[in-house]
């Protein structure tokens, strides 16, 4: 027990010292602002660092328009925003509608006005006989609005200095005609983004507007940028909108609605903007993080989505690898070699390749949440690990135990459970422990198959507040407590197989089955 005390205070020590780096980053990392941009036309970007946003075109405009730059790439805006005003990068490449919009909290955004391409943005459609009768219902309504002045006025609200104070209620879609399966991404402001716990935006209107028109019911899934795209693709959505430019090359692979919005590209800069004492900035930050819209909500559902892929994968990947490996244990070649290529399969892929092949892929066409295919994936991960190393554990022990048991008349089923196994746990429990942690930590990339987790919910908030420092310093604290009460759980389980810190009695009751 004083050992656990003793463990216990030692990872108290590391989440204070946590916190003061963490406050101490905040401190001297950059929370006023940075100085004006140097570089004030496109031909000062010649030989300078540019930042695009993974998924989109940009990459592909910035390298013929400047060969000579650095291009970097971004997964979030939020990140691009944090790098530009961090001067990690000189400037990014952003549709024309991001300044004003991002103008309305931060001051300093600014852009090189002329345009470096003109674009056109679109809804998303599956290459088939659905996909085609929804696009031209698309069509038909994108015309009406454009007649009637609607679709002007949504670009109004939706893409001027202010912050609409609107909401959008699909509560009342009736579904007679089906639902509609629309992927977004919440990180694309004003087209797709979250306000008060409900997705908004000048896309989402339009859907919905669409839903409503033609009978449909809406179901809203939130995932990467990247990732929209190969979700209609593979028939996982019936249609995606969230700013998609309308290209050639992705034209192969879908269909594109007229366009519901034209505008162009421009390269954003930091402007001149007002200097913010310290204490005033970091008290916005808070606010604008945990207070607004009750944003501190999203970081309590995200924590519950978190943990339920853990445990449902934790459980899961038990079984799955320790009934592997009990039935490997006869010799039976078939399940040797069957668990030989699971296990290397599952090593040679990284996790986010496995998921996304598990979501695009193998469950591709069906309705099944993402919160599943991330936790039958991880589940296959944790398996793999249980069945390699619970063999590893299982030969450390002696076989002369195994020798003695069944001399001393014990079934191999007893000698297996009473002697062999509960040594085996003592060399198995430890890389256990740590492969629950590792485990909690990896489910950060379930973002890109649709899902809300904790880190996820924080690139959503990070997307609307432009602020890095809170939603970060918050994610961290929390998933560095998440992992030292479990590394706590398990250590008490690795307590029952410890003899060394059993008291006699229960060592004589020995290990119940």
């Amino acid at each position: 027990m004083k050992r656990d005390n003793r463990r216990n205070k030692k990872y108290a020590s590391c989440i204070l010292a946590l916190l003061l780096i963490l406050l101490t980053v905040c401190i001297t990392g950059g929370c006023g602002k940075s100085d004006e941009s140097q570089f004030q036309t496109l031909d000062d970007f010649k030989h300078a660092t540019i930042g695009v946003q993974t998924g989109t075109t940009h990459e592909a405009r910035a390298r013929e328009l400047f060969p000579d730059a650095e291009i970097k790439n971004y997964t979030t805006v939020a990140d691009l925003v944090l790098s530009l005003q961090q001067g990690k990068i000189d400037g990014f490449i952003k549709n024309d509608f991001f300044v004003p919009v991002a103008q309305r909290d931060l001051d300093w955004i600014d852009c090189i006005p002329e345009s470096m391409e003109d674009i056109e943005t679109g809804v998303v459609f599956n290459k088939s006989e659905k996909g085609e009768a929804l696009k031209e219902q698309m069509d038909a309504l994108i015309d009406t609005l454009k007649a009637d002045g609607t679709l002007q006025a949504m670009e109004e609200l939706w893409f001027g200095e202010e912050e609409p104070d609107v909401t959008l209620d699909y509560s009342d879609l009736t579904g007679e005609n089906g639902t509609i399966r629309y992927v977004l991404c919440a990180e694309q402001k004003p087209f797709a983004y979250m306000k008060d716990g409900q997705y908004i935006g000048y896309d989402v209107e339009l859907v919905v507007r669409f839903c409503r028109e033609y009978g449909y019911g809406l179901q809203i899934e939130n995932a990467a940028f990247s990732s929209l795209v190969p979700g209609v693709v593979s028939d996982k959505y019936d249609l995606a909108a969230s700013g998609v430019t309308i290209t050639e090359e992705r034209a192969e692979s879908v269909l594109f609605s007229e366009p519901d919005y034209e505008g162009g590209v421009v390269m954003v800069i930091k402007g001149q903007g007002s200097e913010q004492g310290f204490l005033s900035s970091l008290g916005e930050s808070f606010q604008k993080t945990f207070i607004r819209e009750n944003r501190w909500e999203l970081f309590v559902e995200g924590i519950g989505i978190t943990l339920l892929i853990t445990v449902v994968a934790a459980v899961g990947g038990t079984v799955l690898g320790f009934g592997l490996y009990m039935l490997s244990r006869g010799g039976n070649k078939i399940v040797l070699a069957v668990g030989a290529v699971y296990t290397r399969i599952i090593a040679g892929l990284p996790a986010v390749v496995l998921l996304m092949i598990l979501f695009f892929v193998v469950f591709g066409s069906s309705s099944i949440d993402g919160v599943w295919v991330a936790s039958i994936g991880f589940a296959l991960i944790t398996g793999s690990f249980v069945y390699k190393n619970m063999g590893l554990s299982v030969k450390g022990v002696d076989y002369g135990q195994t020798e003695a048991a069944l001399a001393l008349g014990y079934t191999d089923r007893h000698a297996f459970f009473r002697i062999v196994l509960p040594q085996a746990m003592r060399q198995f429990m430890p890389a256990y422990q740590g492969e629950m942690v590792s485990l909690l930590k990896s489910t950060a990339i379930v973002g890109y198959v649709a899902v809300e987790d904790l880190t996820k919910v924080s690139d959503i908030i990070r997307s609307n507040t432009y602020e890095a420092f809170f939603p970060l310093i918050a994610t961290a604290v929390i998933y560095f407590i998440l992992t030292w009460v479990i590394a706590i759980l398990i250590g008490r389980i690795d307590l029952k197989f410890d003899w060394k810190r059993r008291d006699k009695a229960s060592i004589l009751k020995g290990v119940k089955l």
